[in-house]
């Protein structure tokens, strides 16, 4: 998958750091190995919670989950074909892709705003 020119570039950063490895993680734990599942999902929430400082809005801990919604929903709000998201995401069925593209009710008031009444 394309990554954005920024992430790429931390990428390439903490690739020449590390005197750029041929192999394994490029994150470690204390003892050299691989982070697990678990520790990196703290992590993410960690850094969530100081940045955002509360859940998201439907109550949601910050998460890896999240992050995966907001990227989804930006990428269909930043008009994307909902084909070009699904794939994006992983998703096998357009279905799945369809949450991220649900309107908001701000968006629904937009859209009767200028339909005219009977008065």
């Amino acid at each position: 998958m394309p990554l954005h020119t920024q992430v790429r570039a931390s990428i390439e950063a903490l690739l020449d750091g590390l005197g750029r490895p041929t192999s394994g993680p490029l994150t470690r734990n204390h003892d050299g190995g691989r982070l697990s599942t678990w520790t990196i999902n703290a992590m993410v929430c960690a850094l969530g919670t100081v940045a955002r400082g509360s859940p998201s809005d439907d109550g949601e801990p910050f998460g890896p989950h999240v992050l995966r919604h907001i990227f989804g929903t930006d990428l269909t709000r930043s008009g994307m074909d909902v084909t070009t998201v699904a794939q994006s995401m992983g998703h096998k069925r357009l279905n799945t892709t369809r949450r991220h593209a649900l309107p908001t009710e701000a968006d629904m008031e937009v859209a009767v705003a200028p339909n005219p009444t009977d008065d």
